[in-house]
């Protein structure tokens, strides 16, 4: 305060008594230290207040996005682990369709079992890998011609080809959902000749 200033107080405080004067004292005193302390320290915490909305508002702008993505992968996880079943399912009635069509090569109920492996394919090649796909039409088609060409006393080397594209399905099915190919104790223990 200015000499003025304390003048003017003190002229104003003297016409007002003694008591009053120093209840003045002491109020200007708290005024001053206490509520500009008390002043500062709200405007402090207002000041962070509004720095915490900022920062909680771009956590907010970055959370949102990262959320909807994590969920969008929860979504297409779930529809993946579902396919999972159904395409292991598929590859297995594969590999039972194949084996019937190993065991007719030879028999006159070849007709019927290439046909059922026909709309069996029609109805779940979707689900196979593709080259599970390729191998089992290959391995049937191949069966459905099979005994003409040994009947036929075709070429050794046509007829042993030909019975290549029937025997090599199970590895290419195993390799297709990475399990382990058939051993030639497991070829022999599904009594898969060699001819």
């Amino acid at each position: 305060m200015t000499p003025e200033e304390l003048k003017t107080l003190y002229s104003m405080l003297a016409g007002l008594g003694l008591g009053t004067a120093a209840a003045c004292v002491v109020a200007y005193l708290i005024i001053r230290f206490h509520l500009s302390a008390y002043l500062g320290e709200k405007g402090k915490n207002l000041a962070t207040k509004e720095d915490i909305a900022g920062i909680t508002k771009l956590v907010e702008d970055v959370r949102a996005p990262y959320l909807a993505s994590v969920e969008n992968l929860k979504g297409k996880h779930q529809l993946r682990m579902a396919a999972i079943d159904v395409r292991l399912r598929a590859h297995q009635e594969a590999f039972t369709l194949w084996r019937e069509v190993l065991g007719a090569v030879h028999s006159e109920e070849i007709g019927k079992t290439v046909i059922k492996c026909q709309t069996w394919w029609e109805q779940n090649c979707i689900y196979l890998e593709p080259k599970v796909r390729d191998g089992f039409v290959d391995a049937y088609s191949a069966a459905s011609s099979h005994g003409q060409l040994v009947q036929g006393r075709s070429d050794v080397e046509l007829v042993k080809d030909n019975w290549s594209r029937i025997i090599k399905f199970p590895n290419t099915l195993f390799e297709a959902v990475e399990l382990p190919g058939l051993t030639e104790g497991e070829a022999k223990a599904l009594d898969m000749p060699t001819r």
